[in-house]
C-alpha cells in the first residue's frame, strides 16, 4: 500500500506533468501559420459561414417554386346567433309584419387544406440565377479574405523575426560593450584611463540594456499580434521555426519581378465580373414584370355545424368542398412604372460596366505600383545592409582605437549612435522588403 505522503507526491507530480503538457508550445513555419489562420481566423470563419448562408438562400429561392401546402382549422362559437327579419306573409302571416328567424348553428368548425404550385414566373427563374451568382461572389469573398489573412500573417510573422533579430544584435553589442567597460575599468585602476571615460561607457551600457528591455517588449507585442491574426488566444505558446536570413535568401527578387501580370486572375476583377452579371440580371428581373404569373391550386374544405360541441362524434356529418383552380396574373397598365423601372436597371447596368473598367484599370495600376515599390525596396535593403556592415566595421575599429587611447569616449559614443541608427534602418528595410514582397504577391494573386 502507498503511504499517504508518497501518494500526495505522486499526485502533485501528475498535476505538474499535466500542466507541462498543456503549456507545450506549438511550432509553426510561415506556411503552417498561414494555413492555420485560414482555418481559424475570425474573418475567414465568418466568410465560410457566408458561403453556407448563400447555399441556404439558393435553396430558399428554389423551394418557392415547388409545391406549397398549408392547412388551417377554425372554430366559431355563436354566443348569440344572428337574427334575421323575414316578412310574415311568406309563412301565412299578416302583410306588413315580420318574423324573427335565426339561421345556423351555435358551434361551427372548418378544416381546410390547400396545395399550390407555381406554374410560370419570370422573376422566379431570374431570381434563381441571381442567387447562384450571389453564391459565386461569396466564394470569391472567401478567397479575398483568405488572401488578406495570409498577407496579415506573413507580415506579423516577419515582424516577430525582425524583432528577435533586433534583440540578438543588441545582445551582441551589449556583450562587446560589457567587455569594453571591464577592460576600461582595469586600465583606469592602473592609471591609464580617466574615471570619467569609464563612467561614460557605463552610462552607454546602461542605455543599451534599456533598449534591450524595449526590444523584448517589441517581441512580446509582435507575438501577440501574430497569435491574434492566427485565431489563437493570447495565452497560447508558439514557436516560429523559420529563419529570417533563410527567408531573405529565398526572396528571389528577379523571379518575382519577371512574373507576367494577368488581371483576369485577380480576385477583385472576378468579383467585378460577377457584379456586372448581377446587374445584367437586374435588367431581366425588371423586364419580367411585363410577363404574366401563372399558378394552380387544389383546396379541400370540411365544414361541420353543431348545436352542441360534438365534433369528435364520427357518426355526425362533415360537409366537404373541393376546389381546383388556376390563377393567371396579367399585367396591363402601370402608368409607366414598369417602363421606368427597366430604364433604371439599364442605367445601373451601364454604371456597373464603367465601374468594372475602372476597377480593372485600378488593379493594373496597383500591380505596377507594387512592382515598382518592391524593386525600390530591394535596392534599399541592399544599401542599408551594406551601411550596417560598414557601421559595425567602423564601430569595431573605434573600439580598438579607444583601447589604444587614440579615440575618445565621445568618438566612441558617436560611432555607437551611428551603428544603432544603421541597425534600425537595416531592420526597417528588411520589414519593408517583405511588406512590399507580400503586396506584390497579392497584386499578382500568388500569395
Amino acid at each position: 500500500m502507498i503511504e499517504p505522503r508518497k501518494f500526495y507526491l505522486v499526485l502533485l507530480l501528475a498535476f505538474v506533468l499535466a500542466g507541462n503538457v498543456t503549456a507545450q508550445s506549438q511550432e509553426y513555419n510561415l506556411k503552417q501559420a498561414q494555413e492555420y489562420a485560414v482555418q481559424h481566423n475570425y474573418q475567414a470563419r465568418n466568410a465560410v459561414i457566408d458561403i453556407a448562408l448563400a447555399v441556404k438562400k439558393i435553396k430558399e429561392t428554389l423551394s418557392s417554386g415547388l409545391p406549397q401546402a398549408e392547412a388551417s382549422i377554425g372554430y366559431t362559437n355563436f354566443i348569440n346567433i344572428p337574427t334575421q327579419l323575414i316578412p310574415a306573409e311568406f309563412f301565412g302571416g299578416k302583410p306588413g309584419e315580420y318574423m324573427e328567424v335565426q339561421f345556423g348553428t351555435k358551434n361551427n368548425v372548418s378544416a381546410q387544406a390547400q396545395l399550390s404550385q407555381l406554374v410560370y414566373s419570370g422573376s422566379y427563374f431570374v431570381g434563381l440565377k441571381m442567387s447562384k451568382i450571389a453564391q459565386e461572389m461569396t466564394h470569391l469573398q472567401l478567397e479575398q479574405v483568405q488572401q488578406d489573412v495570409r498577407q496579415a500573417i506573413a507580415s506579423s510573422y516577419i515582424l516577430c523575426l525582425v524583432a528577435e533579430k533586433n534583440r540578438d544584435l543588441m545582445a551582441e553589442t551589449i556583450t562587446t560593450m560589457e567587455s569594453l567597460v571591464k577592460d576600461s575599468r582595469a586600465m583606469q585602476q592602473k592609471g591609464f584611463m580617466q574615471e570619467t571615460d569609464v563612467d561614460k561607457l557605463t552610462l552607454l551600457l546602461a542605455d543599451l540594456k534599456t533598449n534591450q528591455l524595449n526590444a523584448a517588449n517589441q517581441i512580446r507585442n509582435a507575438y501577440s499580434l501574430l497569435k491574434f491574426n492566427m485565431g489563437l488566444t493570447i495565452t497560447d505558446e508558439i514557436t516560429l521555426t523559420d529563419n529570417l536570413d533563410i527567408l531573405l535568401m529565398a526572396t528571389d527578387p528577379d523571379g518575382l519581378l519577371a512574373q507576367t501580370f494577368d488581371a483576369n486572375s485577380v480576385i477583385g476583377a472576378k468579383m467585378m465580373e460577377a457584379q456586372s452579371n448581377l446587374s445584367k440580371l437586374q435588367v431581366k428581373l425588371a423586364q419580367t414584370e411585363y410577363q404574366p404569373v401563372v399558378s394552380a391550386f387544389l383546396s379541400q374544405t370540411e365544414n361541420a355545424q353543431r348545436n352542441s360541441f360534438s365534433f369528435f362524434n364520427s357518426k355526425e356529418k362533415w360537409f366537404p368542398t373541393t376546389i381546383f383552380g388556376v390563377n393567371v396574373g396579367i399585367p396591363i397598365f402601370s402608368s409607366g412604372k414598369r417602363y421606368y423601372k427597366v430604364q433604371q436597371a439599364n442605367l445601373n447596368y451601364e454604371k456597373s460596366l464603367n465601374t468594372k473598367r475602372q476597377v480593372n484599370e485600378s488593379i493594373a495600376l496597383g500591380a505596377l505600383t507594387a512592382k515598382n515599390n518592391f524593386q525600390v525596396s530591394v535596392e534599399t535593403f541592399r544599401n542599408k545592409r551594406e551601411n550596417f556592415e560598414l557601421a559595425k566595421k567602423i564601430y569595431a575599429k573605434d573600439q580598438i582605437r579607444y583601447k589604444s587611447g587614440v579615440a575618445s569616449t565621445t568618438d566612441l559614443n558617436q560611432t555607437y549612435n551611428s551603428l544603432l541608427q544603421a541597425q534600425g534602418t537595416y531592420l526597417g528595410s528588411i520589414m519593408d522588403l517583405f511588406t512590399k514582397k507580400f503586396e506584390l504577391q497579392k497584386a499578382y494573386n500568388v500569395l
